[in-house]
C-alpha cells in the first residue's frame, strides 16, 4: 500500500483515508487518480505549484515508479511572514 500524506491547504476531509488501487504505478497515475477521486484534488494539485515528496525526498519526474511501502506527500506552496 502507498501511504499518501495530504500537507497544508491540501488536507482534507476524508483524504487521509485514500488508498490508491493497484493498477496506479506511476507518480503521474497517482496525480490522475486522485484527480479523478476529487475534482477540488485534482484542481489543486495542477493549479498550485505543488511540490511531490517520495519516500522524503523532493522529485520533479512523475515518471518514477511508486508501490507497496511508498510514501507519497504533497507539499502545496508556503507563505509567511
Amino acid at each position: 500500500m502507498v501511504k499518501l500524506v495530504f500537507l497544508g491547504k491540501l488536507r482534507g476531509e476524508g483524504r487521509d483515508d485514500l488508498v490508491a488501487p493497484p493498477n496506479v504505478m506511476t507518480l503521474a497515475d497517482l496525480k490522475d487518480w486522485l484527480a479523478h477521486c476529487d475534482p477540488a484534488l485534482g484542481e489543486a494539485l495542477t493549479t498550485m505549484r505543488t511540490q511531490v515528496v517520495l519516500n522524503r525526498e523532493i522529485v520533479h519526474d512523475m515518471a518514477l515508479p511508486i508501490g507497496d511501502g511508498d510514501e507519497v506527500a504533497f507539499l502545496p506552496p508556503m507563505s509567511g511572514g
